[in-house]
């Protein structure tokens, strides 16, 4: 009875309060979920999934769950907002996903969106520097696309090789097609790139690790300018057994050899100030004083108008002053003597005395002595000026030292040669007023040491076979062999050796001179005891930083040659990619690159490698 009683008092209450009677047992909630969009998307897409919820058979209003599928469980990802039973929601999967929706504790069956791989094109590459230096960095540029189509926005992996396996080493997003990241590679690495949701790979590319030398090894072959004759090829060609005719012809090309008028005399500065525009000092002589020593037979000393000023039967030195009021002054034998223009010094055995004991004079810092001929000495802007005046054919040419005179032991005629080359360069010298001068004495025109020369050797032996090849081009004081070039004689140029070719005139100097022109030169590659076959110089990296302008330089290559082989630019190229070119004319890049090196100079322009 009392169970009854609380039945029927509850039944009353729900009538009072409008509730209606109480049901059996509570309705169920289900939620639904399914993708209302594509569920076969590209990387980077989106989708749209969309969630119901009733109760019962009442679509009702809440809050769902999108779950995704990931490291083997459930995992909640996102809310969907469910009104009168729907709810949609716009999703961006990374990769091929499995979804559900869950509502408390109910969840809906399960549903998957996939990307599509099939046609997807993953590429990566280098748009930076592809050599690196420890520290440097470069930029990698990542595109993916999908159908033809760039992915609109997705993230790639960067991946290295490294131990023999693959590893992600950075990611690079990707927007629009497109994604890029700067690298700091530690070393030569190769990368790809790989998308996991596609599984897509692009090719392999790679990274150097550039190296910055401490020094360079510049290797190179041949002594001098390269134009005109190869003195060692023309040793080479007379061992050969060709004549100097022929020796010459070759490397003077449409000239002529033959016999021909010369000049009597020229006029040779042994000591004095510049002529030719060189620095003052790096060849001449800028002294107000000098002395000048006769011995082994007498001498006399006589003024412009030929008086004789003062003589001697002994050795003897005289001192001479340019005076500032343009006189030359001669100090001889305890007594000064004057002229306003030149006093001449005159010793045995050629101009003065002919035929008798033959004397030798000096001059303090000229590099020569001096059998032959006589000296008129000047003062020229307050600097004492020595020219010895000497026959061309036979006293000059016997004083000429640019050829080694045993070269001549078994064959005169690379000897003969030289001998014809250089007469031909002295008939085309003019007085020059800056020297009161044809020549002078050294390698801005020829080297000339006078009976240094002549006299070579223990009992001049060598000197005597020098003598006999330059008597072979001569019959008297004016007629000896001459090279010309359409009836006139010409300027020769003359060098040491070559890298295998000769070169033509203008790639060395500007200028075209018709008959200078590239010509095969494997004779100086050949010529017995030529040490300028192969040689090397040392460039440090500090000075070839400054050399081209550069922060470092990583390699350097000879990047335009001549017709004869020898550089015309240079080109280097630094640790991050950036490049600087030095270009010139052959003669002009040898000193410049030569005064970068350890050495000051190059001997010259044709370079192998430089390394």
């Amino acid at each position: 009875m009392r169970r009854l009683g609380a039945t029927l008092i509850a039944a009353a209450l729900a009538v009072v309060l409008g509730l209606g009677a109480l049901p059996a047992h509570a309705a169920t909630t289900t939620v639904t979920g399914l993708v209302t969009g594509a569920s076969v998307i590209k990387p980077g897409a989106s989708t749209t999934v969309r969630a119901t919820l009733q109760r019962g058979s009442t679509a009702v209003s809440g809050t769902v769950w999108l779950q995704k599928y990931t490291d083997g469980r459930w995992v909640d990802a996102a809310t969907v907002t469910v009104e009168a039973g729907r709810g949609y929601r716009v999703i961006y999967p990374k990769g091929s996903t499995s979804y559900r929706m869950r509502y408390g504790s109910a969840t809906s069956s399960t549903f998957r969106v996939t990307i599509s791989r099939a046609d997807f094109l993953l590429a990566g590459r280098i748009t930076g520097p592809t050599s690196v230096a420890a520290g440097g960095s470069t930029t990698v540029r990542a595109s993916f696309t999908g159908s033809g189509a760039p992915v609109r926005s997705t993230t790639v992996w960067l991946q290295k090789y490294a131990g023999g396996a693959w590893s992600n080493a950075a990611t690079i997003g990707v927007t629009d097609g497109v994604g890029t990241r700067v690298i700091y590679p530690k070393g030569s690495t190769s990368y790809r790139l790989y998308h996991p949701a596609t599984r897509t790979f692009s090719s392999v590319f790679r990274v150097s690790a550039a190296s910055v030398p401490s020094t360079f090894t510049i290797t190179g072959s041949g002594y001098g300018h390269g134009v005109g004759m190869s003195q060692y090829g023309a040793y080479a060609q007379a061992l050969a057994g060709r004549t100097a005719k022929a020796i010459l012809e070759y490397y003077y090309r449409g000239a002529d050899v033959s016999w021909r008028t010369t000049e009597r005399n020229v006029a040779v500065q042994v000591f004095g100030p510049e002529p030719y525009g060189y620095t003052p000092g790096r060849y001449s002589d800028e002294k107000a004083t000098t002395t000048t020593t006769v011995s082994g037979g007498p001498w006399r000393v006589v003024a412009a108008d030929g008086t004789v000023l003062r003589s001697g039967s002994s050795t003897s030195t005289i001192a001479w002053r340019a005076m500032a009021d343009g006189r030359i002054k001669a100090w001889a034998g305890g007594r000064a003597y004057y002229d306003p223009v030149a006093i001449r010094l005159e010793w045995s055995g050629t101009r003065y005395l002919a035929g008798s004991r033959a004397a030798v004079a000096t001059v303090a810092g000229a590099q020569g002595t001096y059998r032959h001929g006589r000296f008129t000495v000047r003062g020229i802007d307050g600097r004492v000026n020595v020219v010895n005046d000497v026959l061309l054919n036979t006293e000059y040419l016997y004083g000429i030292s640019e050829m080694p005179s045993s070269w001549g032991s078994t064959d005169r005629s690379a000897l003969a040669a030289q001998a014809i080359a250089a007469r031909s360069y002295a008939m085309r010298q003019v007085l020059k007023p800056a020297c009161a001068c044809q020549v002078v004495d050294d390698v801005r025109d020829q080297n000339y040491t006078g009976w240094r020369k002549e006299n070579e050797g223990t009992d001049g032996r060598w000197g005597k076979i020098w003598k006999a090849a330059v008597d072979d081009t001569v019959r008297t004081s004016t007629s000896a062999m001459l090279l010309t070039y359409q009836g006139a004689p010409i300027t020769t140029h003359y060098f040491s050796s070559s890298g295998g070719r000769t070169v033509s005139s203008e790639d060395v100097w500007s200028s075209v001179v018709p008959y200078e022109r590239s010509v095969a030169d494997p004779w100086s590659l050949s010529a017995p005891g030529n040490t300028m076959s192969r040689w090397t110089r040392t460039l440090t990296q500090a000075s070839a930083r400054t050399l081209f302008s550069l922060p470092d330089v990583s390699t350097i290559r000879v990047s335009r040659t001549s017709s004869g082989g020898t550089m015309l630019a240079l080109t280097a190229t630094s640790s991050s990619g950036a490049t600087r070119t030095i270009s010139g004319a052959s003669d002009s890049l040898r000193g410049t690159l030569g005064r970068a090196t350890t050495a000051g100079s190059l001997p010259a322009a044709w370079i192998t490698s430089i390394g």
